[in-house]
């Protein structure tokens, strides 16, 4: 069943925060993406190869587990389960998921490995397993016992939660690994899921306390998370790794639906309902615009540094800044470097914007003020 396109282009914005970070922003296509057949289906992964995992049900709502490679629809079933996800992907192409066997309630994890599986079953759990990623060095993670997380590495298993509060009962998930072995996840702290990622053994929460409920639910080798709140809005926040010594959470661009893995490529994937069913998507970079400037956002003068370069699937037309509604400077085609003379006030809206020749359009948005 061919891949169908459909025109959704979302306009994404990033805030850019009182530091030298370059910023990102990035213009979607969609494209759809169901099992042939299937009533539901869910995507789970993506690789940097493009192959895309996840779970569909068959007309009597048994669950199978697939891969999706260049058009074509693969079921995978654990030999002799009554049901089988595919829940991670890495870029050698081995997977892992999770299955359930006849009889009580009681899951296990797996890794299938040049098509041979082998069951993951962390030592601590009471009823269940449930591997969710693999990266490139075979390193995975997941959770036992729906309550707290594990990485699987070299044969070991060693139990990893985030923090929690004083009194709260384990409540960790583990979704994602990269290939520099930063993990995503979620935990329940404080009355909310929160989202987080884990780099150099230190945890970093994706939101404030108190906000939203959010999951940390894919992670690629640049540093992009993507996740989702509240179930079904998704987001995706690029370069994380920028904001960890500034003690902040990424700015967050929303995409259509639950987003479930990012590869290299700034690819997504997730899934969404319909009236009648439950689908996954792909989103593929249509525009990409990266803008860095000076410091801070309050200037001493009325001279501003501005660098920006876009890219797309299209030839770009031009890179814009706009302050306040009006266009103060612009160029034709995808770099930008220039000083920019700016207006004098408190707290402008900035707006540096790339439009390419179908009129798709990427921006970054800050708030500034000049002396």
């Amino acid at each position: 069943m061919p891949t169908q396109f459909f025109s959704l282009l979302v306009i994404l914005f990033v805030a850019l925060v009182p530091a030298a970070f370059s910023q990102t922003s990035v213009t979607y296509d969609y494209a759809s993406i169901s099992f042939p057949g299937a009533p539901v289906t869910n995507v789970n992964g993506i690789n940097d190869s493009n192959v895309i995992v996840g779970s569909y049900y068959d007309s009597q709502y048994f669950v199978h587990g697939f891969t999706y490679r260049a058009g074509k629809y693969t079921a995978v079933n654990f030999p002799g389960a009554t049901v089988t996800e595919v829940l991670g992907i890495n870029d050698n192409g081995d997977i892992v998921g999770m299955y359930q066997l006849p009889g009580g309630l009681n899951f296990h994890g797996f890794l299938r490995h040049n098509g041979s599986f082998t069951r993951i079953n962390d030592p601590s759990a009471g009823f269940g397993t449930m591997a969710f990623g693999i990266n490139k060095a075979g390193t995975i993670v997941g959770s036992y016992d729906n309550a707290q997380g594990f990485v699987y590495e070299n044969g070991t298993y060693r139990t990893l939660n985030a923090p929690q509060l004083p009194g709260e009962p384990h409540q960790t998930q583990l979704n994602g690994i990269n290939d520099q072995g930063w993990i995503v996840g979620q935990v329940f702290r404080g009355g909310i899921w929160r989202g987080f990622w884990i780099a150099n053994n230190r945890v970093h929460f994706i939101e404030p306390a108190g906000t939203t409920d959010s999951e940390a639910t894919g992670i690629n080798a640049r540093g992009d998370v993507a996740g989702c709140h509240d179930i079904q809005p998704g987001f995706v926040s690029f370069a994380i790794g920028n904001y960890a010594s500034a003690g902040t959470f990424p700015p967050e661009e929303r995409v259509v639906s639950c987003a479930s893995g990012i590869n290299y490529a700034r690819a997504i994937v997730g899934s969404y309902s319909t009236v009648n069913n439950q689908k996954g998507f792909l989103a593929v970079p249509a525009l990409t615009l990266q803008v860095s400037r000076a410091a801070s956002n309050s200037l001493s003068t009325d001279l501003m540094h501005v660098t920006a370069t876009a890219s797309g699937t299209n030839p770009i037309a031009q890179i814009q800044v706009w302050v306040n509604g009006i266009e103060v400077y612009h160029v034709i085609g995808g770099t930008l470097n220039a000083n920019i003379k700016l207006p004098a006030g408190v707290n402008e809206k900035l707006i540096v914007r790339a439009v390419d020749s179908k009129g798709v359009t990427a921006k970054v948005a800050e708030t500034i003020t000049v002396n």
